[in-house]
């Protein structure tokens, strides 16, 4: 009997250590470390037809028509008008601030605005309304877009993100 209960206290010993329990590696404790920068809400809220601006960061383009509707990453969007492909015009700007998606429905323009989804009437190009606003269509950006980076927790009560930065921070407390 004593043998057995030897023999089976070894093959117990054996199987549980063999399963030890996984963890993942820590945080880089060196690399990109980011820090979220902030705007109020009501500001990242305001949209508004401007004269046309300079392409800076060109993203999505969107063609309607006669008109092209280029995106600013994370600005807003181009209109221009392209009647004349060898001479386009630019008509105006519109401020959207956080944008990066369009699309256009007849005469009606969809875009995210930082966390809102935006129905612009951009019936008449040089003049673009706000037709309707659905506050809190998306998530909330706690976390910049790289992966395996350290950065500083985003804090929903300082405003919305509205990009993230590289920074020198002592200790972060956020990983992904």
């Amino acid at each position: 009997m004593n043998r057995l209960l030897l023999f089976v206290i070894m093959v117990v010993c054996i199987v549980f250590d063999g399963c030890k329990h996984y963890s993942p590696p820590g945080p880089p404790t060196t690399g990109e470390i980011y820090r979220p920068v902030y705007a109020p809400y009501a500001d990242v809220r305001t949209v508004q037809t401007l004269a046309p601006q300079p392409l800076k960061n060109a993203g999505k383009i969107y063609v309607k028509d006669n008109y092209l509707f280029i995106n600013e990453v994370g600005s807003g969007i181009h209109v221009i008008d392209n009647s004349d492909p060898q001479n386009p015009v630019k008509l105006s700007f519109i401020s959207i601030p956080g944008n990066h998606e369009l699309s256009v429905k007849d005469s009606t323009l969809y875009a995210d605005n930082v966390l809102d989804l935006v129905a612009l009437n951009i019936a008449d190009p040089r003049n673009v309304r706000l037709v309707k606003r659905i506050e809190n269509a998306f998530e909330y950006s706690a976390y910049p877009l790289a992966t395996n980076v350290r950065f500083e927790c985003a804090d929903r009560d300082r405003g919305v993100v509205i990009r993230w930065e590289k920074a020198s921070i002592e200790n972060p407390q956020c990983y992904r």
